[in-house]
């Protein structure tokens, strides 16, 4: 029911000069550390995964709208979204520490704010306005959905069976946010053992998920936090395959998505699929870009769609594509585009794309 959206960047880090982009989301502009701004961390730039978030946010989209039949395309892209966010934003971080020596914490969390921020809180705002005027129907807790997506705790409403909706797909954001309060410390803290821990974490979340039942299974941190993790590994052991596991992977996902397969099963295959397609590398991906770039408003308006227009028909689907729209241009692309001012000098391209948002750039995006 409830699924959400985030990046993509190439663990190898092959830096290529005439395509780069800044470390994510819009720099600190108001920042006067100078040598801080003079020295923004770049990675080669992967359209291809931009695509892949476009690829994602269909399957979400495609199964709230119940066609051609709602089985799992929204696992999968969620599930797409985890691996893209961890990958992306590990690459950074490491890349941050290689080329300044270490990382900059607070200014990583003021640009997942600046980045992730004016976009969800368009939604808010929407919420609180509709459900003020007309409200959204009984058996809805809409007032505790906002307090708790605000503070991205929404996935914990939800594991106490609390329907939050038109805010209930808001759980994604919650677990990737909650996730990264501890990662930076783990790459900080740990270092080049920093692997063995995710390696190990990961064996651990997903057993916890296969014994775990009911929304704790699904919407819980503890039982949903490995397909991040598989993305930071990913970034870590620099993941370079031939393009055909790419195609497999793509394929996989695909078809996972329309397959009547339990959690159990679909997710695992999810993540393995997204792997393959990060560390293959699919080029013709990259004409779905643009799409990808939208891809975290897409996410945030077509939960809220579906819910006021119902799962049959276009309606749905065709408002998602225009308010999303209008949420990149007006709340997305602003700041994105004040980076990019702030650094004149710095040529910046579209970067993944928070989601992971998760999630894509005209300065490199976190989500």
């Amino acid at each position: 029911m409830w699924f959400n959206a985030a990046v993509g960047e190439m663990p190898s880090l092959q830096r290529a000069p005439s395509q780069t982009a800044p470390d994510t989301t819009a720099p600190d502009a108001a920042a006067p550390d100078t040598a801080h701004a003079a020295s923004v961390d770049r990675v080669a730039y992967r359209p291809d995964l931009d695509g892949l978030r476009a690829i994602a946010v269909a399957l979400v989209i495609v199964t709230h709208a119940k066609w051609p039949w709602p089985n799992n395309g929204g696992d999968t892209g969620v599930t797409a979204f985890f691996v893209l966010s961890g990958y992306l934003i590990t690459n950074l971080l490491v890349n941050q520490r290689e080329r300044q020596g270490r990382i900059h914490v607070l200014a990583f969390y003021r640009r997942r704010v600046v980045r992730l921020g004016p976009a969800l809180l368009g939604v808010l705002a929407f919420t609180l306005a509709f459900g003020v005027a007309l409200g959204w129907g009984p058996g809805r807790d809409w007032q505790l959905g906002i307090v708790s997506s605000l503070a991205y705790v929404s996935n914990w409403v939800e594991v106490g069976n609390v329907n939050i909706d038109p805010l209930g797909h808001t759980w994604s954001l919650a677990i990737e946010e909650q996730f990264y309060l501890i990662w930076p410390a783990v790459l900080i803290l740990l270092r080049g053992r920093a692997l063995l821990f995710a390696i190990a974490a990961i064996i651990a979340v997903s057993l916890i998920r296969v014994v775990a039942t009911g929304p704790f299974e699904y919407f819980s941190t503890a039982a949903r936090v490995d397909a991040i993790l598989v993305g930071c590994v990913l970034a870590l052991v620099g993941a370079r395959w031939s393009r055909w596991y790419a195609v497999a992977g793509l394929a996989a996902l695909v078809a996972v998505s329309f397959l009547d397969l339990s959690h159990d099963i679909a997710i695992p295959a999810a993540i393995v699929a997204t792997a393959a397609i990060i560390g293959g590398r699919f080029e013709p991906l990259g004409r779905l870009a643009p799409a990808g770039l939208r891809a975290y408003s897409l996410y945030l308006w077509n939960w809220p769609m579906t819910i006021l227009f119902g799962s049959v028909a276009l309606v749905a689907p065709l408002m998602t594509i225009v308010i999303g729209e209008l949420s990149f241009r007006f709340l997305e692309a602003p700041f994105l585009h004040r980076g990019k001012a702030a650094h004149p000098a710095v040529k910046t391209v579209p970067m993944e794309a928070v989601v992971g948002p998760g999630p894509t750039d005209l300065v490199a995006v976190e989500r």
